[in-house]
């Protein structure tokens, strides 16, 4: 097997595979490999026609997803045994759908695995998400009703683009440096989403922002997973602005994701706040992501 790192180009040659699959993980969508790219070393290589992402922090072993694309799942097993073999490196795998660990155990049968419960995805109705109704939404349609009626006729949605990118990201780093709880992760975070929007068009991502009179005050981006879920990588708002996170939200979903059914707000991390965060939009059902022990 012989990896390759990703870069853009990688984006047409796996497409196809990713689109043979019906996954709802959201690590494997290109958007995510490409958006993390610089945090970690990311390369795939392609066995018995289909995909084996391999990803490397420095001064550790790597780990590989599950092989994705139309092909014989088993015999890409049976190559990476045969190359983990040969560079005398364990066996480890990381966001495993359930369905797939005895398929994993056919090939590799000393490994065991456990659930990785900070890094479960959350899953929502568009249509919940757009319209918040009902009393579990109480909070949120009055953070929003907030927003409109303070700024009524003062704000807009636009779609992000090569011409309000350097503004965006502008506003991002504004955001991050008044941050209290500014640290390492959101650094590098924001390094990614830099490199991503710098190539936005190219990427096959949707997103937006709004703007209130003349300043952005939030954006957002993500991209088609399914034909039924769509994720969203990123989402960055004003704090000062009451009701921005709520219209940024809705706006995303309503003009660029509403002919889906779900869209995956990806993990926690472990996170307590965004544990909170993402639990008070009222998930429909969690993905769950299993890793060797």
């Amino acid at each position: 097997m012989e990896f390759i790192p990703i870069t853009l180009e990688s984006r047409q040659v796996l497409q196809p595979y990713l689109q043979s699959e019906d996954y709802e993980i959201s690590d494997i969508v290109f958007g995510n490999l490409y958006l993390w790219k610089h945090a970690r070393e990311i390369t795939y290589a392609i066995e018995s026609d289909c995909v084996v992402v391999q990803t490397r922090y420095e001064g550790e072993k790597p780990y590989f997803f599950y092989p994705f694309g139309s092909g014989g799942k088993e015999s890409a097993l049976r190559a990476l045994d045969k190359y983990l073999r040969d560079k005398n490196l364990p066996p480890r795998f990381e966001s495993i759908e359930s369905k797939n660990i005895d398929s994993i155990k056919s090939v590799f049968s000393q490994v065991e695995f456990e659930p990785r419960v900070a890094r479960f995805d959350y899953v929502y109705s568009v249509q919940e998400l757009i319209k918040l109704e009902g009393r579990k939404f109480h909070k949120k349609k009055n953070h929003l009703n907030q927003f409109l009626q303070n700024n009524e006729g003062k704000w807009s949605y636009e779609n992000i683009s090569s011409s309000n990118a350097d503004e965006i990201l502008s506003r991002g780093k504004e955001w991050l440096e008044a941050n209290p709880n500014k640290n390492q992760a959101l650094e590098i975070e924001f390094v990614g989403i830099t490199n991503t929007l710098k190539e936005y068009e190219n990427l096959g991502l949707k997103g937006g922002a709004v703007r209130l009179e003349s300043e952005i005050i939030a954006f957002s981006f993500g991209e088609v997973m399914s034909q039924k879920m769509a994720v969203v990588h990123i989402e960055k708002a004003n704090p000062l602005i009451a009701g921005a996170y709520q219209i940024i939200n809705r706006e995303l979903l309503a003009n660029e994701f509403s002919t889906l059914e779900l869209i995956n707000r990806e993990e926690d991390l472990g996170i307590e706040g965004l544990r909170r965060a993402k639990k008070s939009y009222n998930p429909i059902k969690m993905v769950e992501k299993y890793g060797t022990k």
